[in-house]
């Protein structure tokens, strides 16, 4: 009789030590791990800050509770220098860091060739500020968050004609880039169409540095106003020596200089070589903004960086945020839901605006014209589409 007790004691102390442990392993069994999701982002040649843009909208999402009950991880690559490299930049973040879509390049000629490549993955992509409207034409899954250079161009044309009665322009371009010389042709089309005249036409290479004999065929046609449709590397220089040659207009005043969005930089407006004073160039984004969604931008981005943001950086923060607000509305991480989805915007209001997206994936937005005042950038006045 002893003996059964102590065997059934025994065996109700040990269903009890397992029931025991089961209860701690329960207590200590780990939170499951929630899969990050991940967001490529480009930056083509010098605008290595424009991440900073897109980080701003990933940690505000982030501080939300993540995407879809998952945290964002904005994967970077930056200082990209050909369409080579950002294909094989944008391969690498596809196949090895796995990310769901791709914010970016900057540049039109980048943003083609990585185009075909998102097509072939069926994977969403938001440019930033690549304008050439042929760039959505390789793939459906790419979208621009900035104006197209057709409009940036019409606009231009139409402020140097209607505001400030300009009847002669002189145009200098980049050859063999495709935004430089896209954008040209729209400023000539819609200038001429305005009643203008075209003085001169003069193009030069991308090694270029001396642009001497340009500017003197053009000094010769005495315009009143030149417009530098290229790369902000080369306006310090050609800027520098228009001045130096002098280039005048027919009353001997000195020729007005114009410029494109490419000019609302630090590497042209911080360059005292550069002489710009008087200048108008079109933007995408003013820090100066009185909207109350670009003024929440404006503080964020000074809280974080200590700085105010440009034009490129509204846009790079927009793009991501367009993306991040389609895969919400998609509720889903699948290629094609969000690539309808970002086609269905509208009335998007962030550090800029989109009212809605064409069928070429081009956004309906504004576009902001500056002036250099005092050796100071101005916000001088925004053209609504």
């Amino acid at each position: 009789m002893r003996n059964t007790f102590i065997a059934m004691f025994g065996c109700l102390l040990l269903i009890a030590t397992l029931v025991g442990c089961e209860r701690v392993q329960k207590v200590v069994a780990p939170a499951p791990v929630v899969e990050t999701v991940k967001i490529g982002f480009l930056a083509s040649g010098s605008r290595v800050t424009f991440p900073n843009g897109g980080e701003i909208a990933v940690s505000e999402i982030n501080a939300k509770g993540g995407l879809l009950g998952r945290p964002v991880e904005l994967v970077t690559e930056v200082g990209i220098p050909t369409p080579e490299a950002a294909v094989e930049a944008a391969a690498k973040m596809i196949l090895t860091d796995k990310v769901i879509a791709l914010v970016g390049p900057n540049r039109s000629s980048h943003a083609i060739s990585v185009g075909a490549l998102v097509q072939e993955h069926n994977l969403p992509m938001v440019t930033t500020t690549a304008t050439n409207p042929e760039l959505t034409s390789t793939s459906d899954f790419v979208f621009m968050a900035a104006f197209t250079d057709t409009y940036q161009g019409a606009a231009m044309a139409r402020f140097a004609s209607d505001e400030l009665g300009l009847t002669s322009v002189a145009v200098l371009t980049q050859s063999g880039e495709i935004y430089s010389e896209g954008l040209s042709e729209f400023f000539v089309t819609n200038f001429t169409e305005a009643g203008g005249t075209i003085a001169a036409r003069e193009f030069y290479g991308i090694v270029d540095i001396d642009f001497t004999e340009q500017l003197t065929r053009i000094a010769a046609t005495t315009p009143e106003a030149l417009f530098i449709a290229g790369w902000v590397q080369h306006a310090g220089f050609i800027t520098q020596q228009a001045r130096g040659l002098p280039l005048l207009n027919a009353a001997g005043e000195p020729t007005l200089l114009l410029g494109p969005d490419t000019w609302d930089s630090p590497i042209l407006l911080n360059n005292e070589q550069a002489n710009i004073e008087g200048a108008f160039f079109s933007g995408h984004f003013s820090a100066a903004t009185d909207r109350p969604s670009g003024k929440v931008f404006v503080a964020a981005y000074q809280e974080a960086y200590g700085e105010l943001p440009f034009g490129g950086h509204a846009v790079s923060y927009d793009a991501t945020k367009i993306l991040l607000a389609a895969i919400e509305r998609a509720g889903s991480f699948d290629g094609e839901a969000i690539r309808d989805q970002l086609a269905a915007t509208k009335n998007y209001i962030g550090a800029t605006d989109i009212a809605s997206y064409d069928e070429n994936r081009h956004p309906m937005k504004s576009v902001v014209i500056f002036t250099i005042t005092n050796g100071e950038k101005q916000l001088y006045k925004q053209i609504d589409p």
